[in-house]
Formats: structure tokens, sequence, C-alpha cells
């Protein structure tokens, strides 16, 4: 028997469809292939609409995506908490695959993580000082903001749309914006 951490132990998929079904023979068909996977021993648990509403309602991923989108994203395929398919009975190469990849160990990451590089900080994983900078700064009582550089890059003939410019160019100083 799999243990949970085993990296080899393909990861579960919940799949939950529509009752009734819009084409009857593609579920049946769907049916068959996640059978046989099961038999296989791949951790598959179909839910289907009319016979297990109240899992429609307790799986928050599922219950959020059909309250914003309706009934049409169904079938869903969830790993974890994951939708990795909507709309579409999953194939037979996707449920293995998506069973196989999620059930890898991996870091998770965001892609705000990623792009701070590994730990998740632009530190590599050294905590951040948690100073208040800017405005905040100046409100709490602390010393001021370094002033900036006078002058600046050249913009060319790019609009200023936060000065109010509403494509008949910069306002006179002392006009009232629009």
């Amino acid at each position: 028997m799999s243990d949970a951490h085993d990296p080899a132990a393909p990861a579960a998929l919940d799949i939950f469809l529509p009752s009734p079904p819009p084409d009857h023979e593609q579920q049946e068909a769907f049916l068959d292939e996640a059978a046989a996977l099961a038999l296989d021993g791949q951790p598959i648990t179909v839910y289907l609409q009319d016979e297990d509403a109240w899992a429609f309602q307790e799986c928050e991923p599922v219950r959020a995506l059909l309250d914003s989108a309706g009934e049409g994203a169904l079938p869903v395929t969830l790993l974890g908490l994951d939708i990795v398919v909507t709309a579409v009975y999953p194939s037979r190469e996707q449920m293995t695959r998506f069973a196989r990849e999620g059930g890898a160990r991996r870091t998770p990451t965001s892609a705000a993580a990623a792009a701070c590089g590994p730990g998740g900080t632009p530190t590599g994983g050294a905590p951040l000082p948690r100073e208040a900078g800017g405005f905040a700064a100046q409100l709490m009582g602390a010393a001021p903001a370094p002033a900036r550089p006078e002058g600046g890059p050249d913009i060319g003939g790019r609009r200023n749309l936060m000065g109010g410019d509403h494509g008949d160019g910069l306002p006179e100083p002392g006009t009232p914006a629009h």
C-alpha cells in the first residue's frame, strides 16, 4: 500500500459531472475510462450532480466556479483543490498525467514568489525588514523620505494623463482640470 508521502503514489482526482448529462454516450465513455483507471489503482472519485449534490455544495472551488460560471462549466476535474479541467471530460491521458504530476513532490510557488527567487523573497529566503517606508513612515513620525532627484528622463511626446491631459496638450498652470 502506498504512503501519502510516497512520491510515486498518484494524486487523487475528483471529477464533478452534470446530471443529466448533455451527451449520455460521451459521459458513459468517460465513466468507462475512469473505472478502468480506478481498477489500475488510480484514485478517482466521481460525483454526479443529482446523486451527490452535497459534494457540489461542500467543495469550495466547485461551488465558487458554478456560482460564477454556471452549470456550463461542468464537468469539473480537481487535483486537490486545483481545478485542472472544466467544461469537458478529461481524457484518459490527462487523468493519468494529472495524477502522476500531482503526486510528485514539489515546492509550491506562486508567480510572485518565483519572480523573487528561491524562498519567495528577493533576498533568496532571508526575511525582508518589516519597517514602514515612504508615506507610511512619515505618518508614523519616522525620518522624512529622501528627496527625489531633480530632473528625470525625457519622456518625449508622451502625454501625462495624470495631469489632466485630454488630448489637447497639458493644461496651463492655474487652469482648472476638466
